[in-house]
């Protein structure tokens, strides 16, 4: 996909071929032998697009090397003639003509003879009739561009010495060839052209007589396409469309890495009707323009929708004005005096470029949703994905940067969404961060619960303990403590026997129910060795299976045995016995005491029972507060991750105020941490569940001052930084003590506020959970925004409607590289403004980002040096009249004619508007 409009182009404003006597220098063969593309080609190979042919008075080469040019831009290069020559005046001054690539040699040569050189064609010693400055005249009057060569040097204007002579030549001259342009002498040649204070644009080229000269030096330049026009308007330009190769810092031709490619609109009510509107862009400045109801500022709208970022209004408030006036235009008309310019098909399809990669992405209003694709080099292959977080745009319209101004705290938003800060990606983290620690303050909460009844069964073991102990007291507590032992153990005795015959059980269970496999060797052929062999193995292996499942039933009928004499054997043992004499013992005890008269002598047994039970839960109770105990260190470790993942937002949004912002001489942006009084309040009492106007004495009430939020704001604005900026401790520590004071709410204060009685309740009624919440609650950055009104800086709430527009002008022009699209961003502001800020701006960001703006200031088209110009006009639907670069007749000649003041407004500029 190629770019529309101008671009820049490298150009090499001094040359030479064969036809020129010093070509070659001591390589005489070098003349005869180099070939017309040959000649090109070498100029191809370091880049060169545009070469002015200019020859020692002579112009033979021009008509074969335009014919050369054109063959190999057939093969795809980019090489592009622009016919001249090196005409030496009297006084041995060089000048060097150029043309519109339409001339030919016989053009050329009618300029040489006009200047009245008699010489031999291709000797530079050879000199003209005609002084310097007539010899530019006639280059002028040719349709030509006219430029003393290396006037600095040998040959050059400035080794005559009268200052007069100079003058006049340049006074008609395009632009000057300076070798060496950072001389200061004050004795040098150069000081004669100095002392003039002359502006003329300073160009270079290669003057290569020989092709090791070749990419020496050139000169960058800004065309739509090379022409003699062009050329022209950017001589005229000066420094926004011409640069040196010696003042090349990088290549002028390099964008951003996204870019909005265009914008097409289908069946919309006053758009795309008959044929769809398509709008295409160029990666650097491009101005739409068009008179008031062209529907110029309709197009931002079509490109919110089809970029995805209509979201970006669904933040506002339901009442805005922005947003109901979004949503107005976004509804289905119908009826032809009715809001909204969508129909029921309306479609609007946008080109996004990413990393050199284009995608597709389509909204249709029956949908009201972006679709995504990607071009694979042949086709549009449907993607996945949200296209307004990975398709980066931002789209302001002038009332959204006055509503900005307004509130300055919303410039949060952009900031956040830049690569520095990376909200989305932090967002998920918080949202990570935020769950864990919440989840185990829940789980820690669900083991506390488990200790509820410890102090109960503490008490209940002890009651036991006693009536233990009471009936030990009864002198037979030998008996009773045998009787308890052998129970225990004769338990342990028969879960082990019932524990074998379950084994046995499942074991022959397995083994009944269980089949072995059969082989099947009819499958195999028996004659073919290999086969036969693998059958052979296969029989062998079922051999092994039916083995080992006989030894299963012989291993199970050994254990049965084995069992059987245990139980015989366990029967006639002395254990068995002295377990039967306890267990007697026990028995005539019990009887005993029962003639005693001794109440319920049986509970012993039970009591045991009862005893074991509790120490057991007591002994899990145990672990729970070992996991108790250490799940608090992790809940430790968890909100420390809170406090550092709440802080790296604050240090990031810090840390791109610093790259961007810091020692800008429009305004001033400061981050003041965890300290917007604005939300506070919205914030706190989303989380405690009360989001009306309740307890505002205790809360915050900004009219009588007061409330522990009110207090809280004061401390944290009123907090002074340390030299490292990026310690917040200072900051946390009061947000720390805060909530210290809500989960100690009971003292009855907060913040030096004594708390009501209603309040207090509702705090004493609060879940748990909403404690939590508490715990991970930080107030919101404040953010603050001050102009320079050219004395001092003042907040941005004290400025002028047209201060506060430049003011976040200056903001939202100061960083990114995403694309930027702006409606009248002009408007509320003066012409001295618009030029000292949004044109200058508009030049210092367009090589890093594309920028899109609907204007009507010619300010912003001609000295913005847009390098393309879309001109729309409706008559019952949004169409292009124009569009271009300024160099282009019907571009320029619409920008006269639409823009407000027309050629008044221009007159700054009009050696760019009519004198080309």
């Amino acid at each position: 996909m190629s770019f529309i409009g101008a671009r820049w182009w490298k150009f090499d404003f001094h040359t030479h071929t064969p036809a020129s006597f010093d070509y070659g220098k001591n390589d005489s063969s070098l003349r005869l032998s180099k070939t017309p593309e040959d000649w090109l080609l070498d100029y191809i190979s370091k880049g060169i697009e545009c070469i002015a042919v200019t020859d020692h008075n002579s112009g033979d080469w021009v008509d074969k090397l335009k014919e050369a040019a054109e063959n190999l831009r057939s093969k795809g290069h980019s090489i592009f003639v622009f016919p001249g020559v090196e005409i030496t005046a009297n006084s041995n001054i060089h000048v060097l003509g150029i043309f519109d690539p339409t001339f030919s040699s016989a053009d050329i040569s009618a300029v040489i003879g006009a200047s009245k050189f008699r010489g031999t064609k291709g000797d530079s010693d050879s000199v003209a009739e005609e002084s310097a400055e007539n010899i530019v005249r006639e280059i002028v009057s040719a349709g030509g561009v006219a430029i003393p060569a290396h006037i600095d040097m040998k040959a050059g204007l400035c080794q005559q010495h009268s200052s007069h002579t100079i003058k006049q030549v340049c006074k008609n001259a395009n632009a000057v060839e300076i070798i060496f342009p950072d001389q200061e002498r004050d004795d040098s040649p150069l000081s004669r052209y100095k002392n003039l204070n002359f502006d003329l644009p300073s160009v270079i080229g290669s003057d290569s007589h020989h092709p090791k000269d070749i990419g020496r030096a050139y000169t960058w330049v800004k065309m739509a396409n090379p022409s003699i026009e062009g050329l022209k308007l950017a001589l005229v330009d000066g420094s926004s469309s011409i640069i040196r190769s010696d003042n090349e810092t990088k290549n002028p031709n390099s964008s951003s890495n996204t870019l909005l490619r265009s914008v097409t609109i289908e069946n919309a009510k006053y758009a795309g009707r008959s044929t769809p509107l398509k709008i295409d862009f160029n990666p650097w400045l491009n101005s739409i323009i068009g008179g008031r109801g062209s529907g110029k500022s309709s197009v931002l709208e079509f490109i919110r929708l089809g970029m995805d970022r209509a979201r970006d209004l669904s933040v506002l408030s339901q009442d805005n004005e922005i947003r109901r006036s979004f949503e107005s235009f976004n509804k289905i008309s119908v009826s032809r005096d009715s809001e909204g310019v969508m129909l029921a098909n309306t479609k609007i399809s946008c080109v996004y470029t990413r990393d050199d990669t284009h995608y597709l992405l389509t909204w249709t209003k029956v949908n009201d949703r972006v679709s995504i694709s990607r071009y694979d080099g042949n086709q549009w292959i449907p993607e996945e994905g949200e296209a307004h977080s990975r398709f980066p745009i931002k789209i302001f319209s002038q009332k959204q940067i006055f509503d900005l101004a307004k509130n300055p705290n919303t410039l949060l938003r952009l900031i956040d969404e830049s690569s520095t800060v990376g909200f989305q990606q932090w967002k998920m983290d918080w949202s990570e961060k935020q769950s864990h620690f919440q989840t185990l303050c829940s789980k820690k909460r669900e083991l506390q619960s488990k200790l509820a009844n410890k102090s109960v069964l503490s008490g209940q073991l002890s009651d036991i303990e006693q009536k233990i102990k009471a009936i030990e007291k009864s002198g037979h507590s030998d008996i009773l403590k045998d009787y308890q032992a052998y129970s225990g153990k004769r338990t342990k005795v028969s879960q082990y026997e019932t524990d074998i015959e379950n084994l046995k059980f499942q074991i022959e269970l397995i083994s009944n129910t269980t089949s072995i496999p059969t082989v099947v060797d009819n499958v195999f052929d028996t004659r073919v060795e290999s086969e036969e062999e693998v059958l052979n193995k296969l029989k062998i292996l079922n051999e092994s299976a039916l083995s080992f499942k006989e030894s299963i039933k012989s291993a199970v009928i050994s254990l049965q045995n084995d069992l059987s004499q245990f139980k015989s054997w366990y029967s006639g043992s002395s254990f068995n016995k002295s377990h039967i004499e306890a267990n007697k013992k026990y028995k005539d005890l019990i009887d005993g005491l029962r003639t005693e008269g001794i109440d319920s002598p049986a509970d012993y047994a039970g009591l045991i029972a009862q005893r074991e039970t509790i120490n057991e839960s007591l002994k899990s109770m145990e672990l729970v507060s070992a996991q108790i105990t250490q799940l608090e260190e992790e809940i430790n470790r968890a909100y420390h991750e809170v406090i550092e993942c709440r802080s790296n937002l604050t240090l990031s949004r810090l840390e791109f105020l610093q790259n961007y912002l810091v020692g800008n001489s429009s305004i001033q942006v400061e981050l003041a941490p965890f300290s917007d009084l604005d939300h506070i309040e919205k914030s706190f009492r989303s989380v405690i569940g009360r989001t009306d106007n309740a307890f505002s004495a205790d809360i915050l009430d900004l009219e009588r001052e007061c409330g522990f939020l009110y207090n809280l704001n004061r401390a944290l604005e009123t907090t002074v930084s340390s030299s490292d900026s990026s310690n917040l401790e200072p900051w946390l520590s009061k947000i720390h003590s805060f909530k210290e004071d809500i989960f100690n709410f009971r003292a009855g204060e907060v913040q030096g506020v004594k708390i009501g009685k209603r309040f207090f309740d509702f705090m004493n009624s609060l879940q748990l959970q909403s404690f939590d919440q508490i715990n991970t609650w930080f107030p919101e950055d404040k953010l603050s925004i001050k102009f320079n009104d050219g004395k001092r800086f003042r907040d941005v709430s004290q400025g002028s409607a047209g201060q506060k527009a430049s003011a976040i002008l200056s903001f939202l022009l100061s960083y990114g590289t995403e694309p930027l699209v702006l409606d009248q961003p002009e408007d509320d502001l003066d012409n001295g403004l618009i030029t000292s800020l949004i044109v200058s701006k508009l030049h210092e960001n367009k090589s890093d980002r594309q920028i899109i703006v609907v204007t009507h200031n010619p300010n912003i088209v001609v000295n913005g040096d847009s390098e393309y110009v879309i001109a729309l006009e409706d008559r019952g639907q949004i169409n292009p009249v124009a569009s271009g670069a300024l160099q282009e007749v019907n571009v320029r000649k619409n920008v006269c004619e639409i823009m407000e003041g027309g050629e008044i407004a221009l007159q700054q500029r009009y050696k760019r508007m009519f004198n080309v």
